[in-house]
C-alpha cells in the first residue's frame, strides 16, 4: 500500500506541474537577464533562452539594423539620423513633413531613394536647399521636437525601426537554435560560447528528435506572447499529461484497494 501511495504521489509530481512563463525578450535595452525568445516548437508556444552575444559572434550571425534607441533619443539626433545616419536613404523619409508638402521627392534616377527638396517652407519661412541643406535640417529640428505632427511623424519612424530591431534580433536567435541542432544532430563540437545555449536546449534536442532542425528556428508569428509569470495550459497533443495522470491515477486506486 505504502508503494502504491508513493507512486500516486510520484504521478502528481510528474504530470500536474506547470511552470510559470518568462517575461519575453524585447531587444530594447531593458529586457531582464532570464527573458525568453518565443516561438512555436512542435503544436506549443516555446520560450526558448536568450543567447549571449558572445554565442552569436561565434556563428558569425549578424542581422543589420539600425540602432533607434540613439538616434531616436532627441528631435537632434533623429535629424542627424536622416541627414548623414541609418535613415539616409530610408523611404520614411517620403512621410516626413506632410504639413509643408513633405521634405523630400524621389530622385530622378531612382524613385526608392529620397532626396531633399531644392526648397522647403516650415511656418511661413522657406529654406533654400539648395544654398544650404544644413540650414533645411536645422530646421526640421524644432518641427521634429515641438510640432504635434512632427513629434507623431518622429515617433512613428521610431517604432518602425524598434520592430526592425526586434525582428532582426529575433532572426539573429532563430538561425542559431538551427544551428545548434544541426551541430547535435552531426555529432559536431558545439562552440564554447554556446554551452550554456545548448545546455538549455538539450533536452527539446532529445523530445523533438524527429522534428526537422528548422522547427527550432519557428518565430512565434501571431501569437500572444504571455505575460511575465503568467501559466499557460498545453495544447491537446501536450495536455495529454492531465489524461495520462487521470488513468495512472485510477491504477494507482487499484493498487492501493
Amino acid at each position: 500500500m505504502k508503494i502504491a501511495l508513493l507512486l500516486l504521489l510520484s504521478i502528481r509530481s510528474t504530470f500536474a506541474t506547470s511552470e510559470p512563463m518568462r517575461c519575453a525578450c524585447l531587444f530594447d535595452g531593458n529586457d531582464v537577464d532570464n527573458c525568453a525568445v518565443y516561438g512555436v516548437l512542435g503544436d506549443r508556444l516555446k520560450g526558448f533562452p536568450k543567447a549571449e552575444q558572445a554565442c552569436l559572434d561565434a556563428y558569425q550571425i549578424k542581422k543589420d539594423a539600425p540602432d533607434p534607441f540613439i538616434m531616436c533619443s532627441s528631435a537632434n539626433s533623429f535629424v542627424n539620423a536622416l541627414k548623414n545616419g541609418p535613415l539616409q536613404n530610408s523611404g520614411v523619409k517620403f512621410g516626413l513633413g506632410v504639413p509643408y508638402g513633405v521634405f523630400w521627392e524621389e530622385s530622378p534616377s531612382n524613385a526608392d531613394l529620397p532626396v531633399l527638396k531644392d526648397s522647403i517652407e516650415i511656418d511661413g519661412t522657406a529654406y533654400d536647399c539648395n544654398a544650404s541643406q544644413s540650414n533645411c535640417y536645422n530646421a526640421m529640428k524644432p518641427y521634429f521636437e515641438s510640432d504635434p505632427i512632427g513629434q507623431k511623424e518622429m515617433r512613428d519612424v521610431c517604432e518602425q525601426m524598434e520592430n526592425e530591431v526586434r525582428n532582426a534580433r529575433e532572426l539573429e536567435q532563430s538561425i542559431l537554435r538551427v544551428r545548434i541542432c544541426s551541430e547535435y544532430r552531426e555529432s559536431a563540437v558545439i562552440e564554447t560560447e554556446c554551452t550554456s545555449m545548448f545546455n538549455e536546449m538539450e533536452s527539446d534536442l532529445e523530445s523533438y528528435a524527429s522534428l526537422n532542425c528548422g522547427g527550432f528556428g519557428v518565430g512565434s508569428g501571431t501569437r500572444e506572447l504571455p505575460s511575465c509569470g503568467e501559466v499557460l495550459s498545453q495544447p491537446s497533443s501536450e495536455a495529454s499529461s492531465a489524461t495520462k495522470l487521470a488513468r495512472l491515477e485510477i491504477l494507482a486506486y487499484f493498487l492501493i484497494a
